[in-house]
């Protein structure tokens, strides 16, 4: 379940039905009491949420009469637009992030910019200043792996611009994330792969570079074997592959040398019996480097990644930790829209979003 206040369940329940129209301009909205019985919560806590939405005029409160729907909000949303900034997106991770994102925007009346800067600082510089031309209300930032955080991005936050982050967060900036527990996520796949036997287990990534998803995956990777008590080689980590961040994306000449990457730490770690991907193309490549040193996928070693296609197969190619991309793009923008509403965004908690194991066709037990 998604880690949210009480408060904020009751308050995105209540903007989702008058969002939605069920709840139409004059409607009564259901008092303090009858919230408190249908969440199981206290009197404080309903009483929390009625507030909020008074305060962003969604609602009027009339003492001895009840709360009911108003057409004051503070803002206008039928001309209003979000700006979202993504580095890319494919069928593995992406595409359903951006349907979660789009049908928020449409269902709480906002306009949708979105701009791909296909992982260059310099791109997303310029995608940042077009949409302040243009005059997006606020931003949703899936900012680029990266060493330094972009100089417009700390713009954005020093002249106080509505500003929520997806699946990465940027530490040291007061803007809330929405994005994937990630740590809990690797840790259901080492504990998968764990009671299939598995001992020796690799994590191949990208650089971190402050990436914070990275970071997190390899935190929890980590974390997962002494939750476990199994000591593990941190020799076994291997974060240089590049060709999956690096523009153009899958050049050839680079997937060559990721896959080289992958053969020559395999090569020095032959008891290495599986391995967990942070990406699904990486796992591919690590897919590639085990055959091509003759190690048969799955009976010979084992792979997980995160995310993977669609497949219309009963088993999916890939076994593999999904992302509830489509509710991490509706939080974004609920969130963002709460922000642009006055809401401080310093006093809004991140949400992380628990991920599922998908069994697929790239892992089996220890032989």
């Amino acid at each position: 379940m998604v880690s949210l206040p009480q408060y904020k369940q009751i308050y995105d329940y209540l903007l989702e039905e008058i969002s939605s129209g069920r709840l139409v301009l004059g409607s009564k909205v259901p008092s303090e009491k009858e919230l408190c019985t249908a969440f199981k919560v206290s009197r404080i806590t309903s009483k929390r949420a009625l507030e909020l939405l008074t305060e962003q005029g969604y609602i009027s409160r009339y003492p001895g009469k009840g709360s009911f729907v108003s057409g004051n909000s503070k803002k206008n949303m039928s001309v209003a637009a979000i700006g979202c900034i993504i580095p890319d997106f494919s069928d593995s991770f992406g595409t359903k992030l951006l349907y979660g994102i789009e049908e928020t925007c449409s269902a709480l009346g906002y306009h949708l910019i979105l701009k791909r800067t296909r992982n260059q600082a310099a791109v997303e510089e310029q995608a940042i200043n077009s949409l302040i031309a243009l005059g997006a209300e606020g931003f949703l930032l899936l900012p680029i792996h990266g060493e330094f955080y972009n100089a417009e991005i700390l713009k954005l936050m020093l002249n106080k611009h509505a500003v929520v982050f997806v699946d990465r967060k940027m530490r040291g900036l007061a803007a809330p994330t929405v994005s994937t527990d990630n740590q809990g996520a690797v840790g259901l796949g080492v504990e998968y792969l764990l009671m299939l036997g598995h001992r020796n287990i690799a994590f191949y990534s990208g650089p971190a570079k402050n990436t914070s998803t990275v970071e997190d995956r390899r935190q929890g990777f980590i974390a997962a074997f002494a939750q476990f008590g199994v000591s593990h080689n941190p020799d076994y980590i291997c974060q240089n592959l590049t060709s999956i961040w690096t523009y153009p994306f899958y050049a050839p000449e680079r997937t060559i040398e990721d896959i080289s990457k992958v053969k020559s730490h395999l090569t020095a770690h032959p008891e290495i019996s599986a391995a967990i991907a942070a990406e699904y193309n990486m796992a591919l490549i690590v897919k590639a480097a085990a055959e091509a040193l003759e190690r048969r996928v799955p009976g010979d070693f084992s792979i997980l990644s995160f995310d993977a296609p669609v497949s219309i197969a009963a088993l999916s190619p890939i076994t593999h930790l999904q992302q509830d991309e489509y509710a991490i793009g509706k939080y974004a923008v609920e969130t963002l829209h709460r922000i642009i509403l006055g809401e401080d965004p310093a006093s809004i908690e991140d949400i992380l979003i628990p991920a599922k194991l998908i069994s697929g066709a790239s892992v089996s037990p220890v032989e």
